[in-house]
């Protein structure tokens, strides 16, 4: 399911790095560059793609959900990161969604996106309900899309599970990989 950078996402990082003649620094603030600047500093010295400095809530504010939309399989993401973890940072809702593309990747869950989010006893949302749109809508659907397209670092290398961190199942044999909000991720 990995994938390298989608020309669809080389050109929201172009989007974002180009606008209004800025880039963006990890701390959100805006730092003044010429545009020929920013497309030349995508690229490292043997026209690799280099990874610009920006942070993760300006790329989730540039994708635009239209991209999820058209796609069952992203917007099955989007509904899961939605519904499990919407009140969670950015990096608590990626992890949430790369835990999920995890087991898709793994074999040893369904094969598909929609099949490992719809899994019996797997997740805590109700499948009936669909998510209200607004802003936490927009941004779980551009946190699948970052997901999918590995827009962003694992923030939970090899993580397949995840539970709140209110509740303590027996998970014995699982390895801790990270505890981002209120969610703790296992491998």
């Amino acid at each position: 399911m990995k994938s390298y950078l989608s020309f669809a996402g080389l050109l929201v990082w172009l989007a974002v790095l180009c606008s209004g003649s800025a880039a963006y620094a990890a701390d959100d603030t805006v730092a003044p560059v010429a545009a020929d600047y920013a497309v030349a500093a995508l690229f490292a010295d043997d026209n690799v793609l280099a990874t610009p400095t920006l942070s993760l809530a300006s790329l989730a504010a540039a994708i635009d959900p239209a991209l999820v939309d058209a796609d069952d399989e992203l917007g099955c993401l989007a509904t899961a990161v939605y519904f499990e973890a919407r009140g969670e940072p950015l990096e608590g809702q990626l992890a949430v969604a790369q835990t999920i593309l995890n087991r898709v990747d793994s074999g040893r869950f369904a094969s598909s996106i929609c099949r490992v989010v719809r899994q019996p006893r797997q997740f805590s949302f109700d499948h009936s309900r669909t998510p209200r749109p607004g802003a936490e809508w927009q941004r779980a659907q551009a946190i699948a899309h970052i997901a999918v397209n590995d827009m962003w670092r694992d923030v939970v290398p090899r993580a397949i599970a995840f539970h709140a961190a209110r509740i303590a199942p027996n998970w014995a044999g699982k390895v801790r990989v990270a505890t981002i909000g209120n969610h703790i991720f296992y491998r």
